[in-house]
């Protein structure tokens, strides 16, 4: 398991990686968001350090892209995405405090799907 440095590292060496490229950063933190969800669909326990992680990663994600939608020119695009992330973020506080009515299995779905779209542009 990478940290954030670390993969901020390795992608810095990669020459495809540019930190410019807004397009590139989204589909990172999309990446990186369905990677975790993934983790936290495996029911890792709630008291380790990869649960802990996990949380963490998913809502500094879903911040990430909530911050960076342009709702005057994304319309109602913008406002979609911010629906489906506000979700994922409900239902992982819903995790968070072990309740029993989290889906992350869907965030999880949700967000693979963006993330599957987003991969097709450019």
């Amino acid at each position: 398991m990478l940290s954030p440095a670390a993969v901020y590292k390795r992608q810095q060496q990669n020459p495809g990686f540019n930190p410019e490229d807004s397009h590139q950063l989204i589909k990172a933190t999309l990446e990186y968001l369905v990677r975790s969800l993934g983790i936290l669909m495996q029911e890792p326990a709630r008291d380790s350090e990869i649960f802990q992680t996990h949380i963490a990663r998913v809502l500094t994600s879903i911040y990430v892209l909530q911050s960076s939608l342009d709702f005057e020119r994304g319309g109602d695009i913008s406002v979609n995405l911010f629906q489906l992330y506000e979700y994922s973020r409900q239902q992982t506080l819903k995790l968070m405090r072990n309740d029993d009515t989290a889906q992350i299995d869907r965030a999880y779905y949700s967000i693979s799907e963006i993330f599957d779209a987003w991969q097709k542009i450019k």
